[in-house]
């Protein structure tokens, strides 16, 4: 039997733990409303892009130089890896050393370095529709929408939602697009999973206390309820 003062505690409890849980409650009824009336497809926007440069095919007639003449170019970097890709619809040996990755024409034998010139031709030619550039950008740091490490170029281009393309300074390597559909997106979905760093992990110490914070008004209202039921026998005995 719980005494009158503790089932008040009890119940002050219950009461704040309930308005917590209610309040994520809605968080999670409203995220959840909008993940099911927004279409994937429309978040990811990956009908905007062509497939990604390492799937395009490479046009081996412009390929002048072979992957050991391009190795010699980086032999002092002490590459371990070599792989022929299409960038801009160009031929470039892309090489992995120990102390970095460096582009290679495959034409010229000469380092490639991704500037805006050819950032803008790669963000030209993944682009399925003709829209025109609005501007472009070098982010000393890539913004963590981007998906792409390090150095990059980010160009906005033309269009509902400001859609933007990220290359990497680095490799010439391209994010899939990213829009304000996404970013929404991406900002309700932190919110529903509760990360709201990375938007991404469901094992979050406040997911946690939610959980903790519910299971706990349960009992405690079931705890209320076992008092109530048992005060409310005791009185009928005490009144027959």
């Amino acid at each position: 039997m719980i005494s009158p003062r503790l089932a008040r505690r009890i119940a002050t409890i219950h009461k704040w733990l309930g308005l917590i849980v209610f309040a994520q409650l809605i968080v999670w009824t409203g995220t959840g409303l909008f993940f099911a009336a927004v279409h994937i497809t429309a978040v990811r926007a990956d009908y905007l892009v062509h497939p990604a440069n390492h799937m395009t095919p490479v046009d081996m007639s412009r390929v002048k130089f072979t992957s050991a003449e391009a190795l010699k170019s980086v032999a002092e970097d002490r590459p371990y890896e070599v792989t022929l890709k299409s960038l801009a619809g160009q031929p470039v040996y892309q090489i992995r050393a120990e102390i970095g990755t460096f582009l290679v024409s495959g034409e010229t034998n000469e380092r490639l370095i991704v500037d805006e010139p050819l950032a803008r031709k790669i963000a030209a030619a993944t682009w399925v529709a003709d829209t025109p550039i609005k501007r472009i950008e070098e982010l000393e740091t890539a913004p963590r929408e981007s998906s792409v490490s390090g150095n990059v170029w980010a160009a906005h281009f033309e269009g509902e939602g400001d859609p933007t393309l990220y290359i990497s300074a680095v490799d010439g390597r391209t994010s899939l697009p990213r829009t304000d559909l996404w970013r929404t997106y991406d900002f309700l979905y932190g919110l529903h999973l509760m990360d709201y760093s990375e938007h991404e992990n469901f094992n979050t110490p406040w997911m946690l206390a939610a959980a903790i914070f519910a299971l706990s008004t349960v009992l405690f209202g079931v705890a209320l309820l076992l008092h109530r039921f048992t005060r409310g026998l005791m009185n009928k005995d005490k009144t027959a």
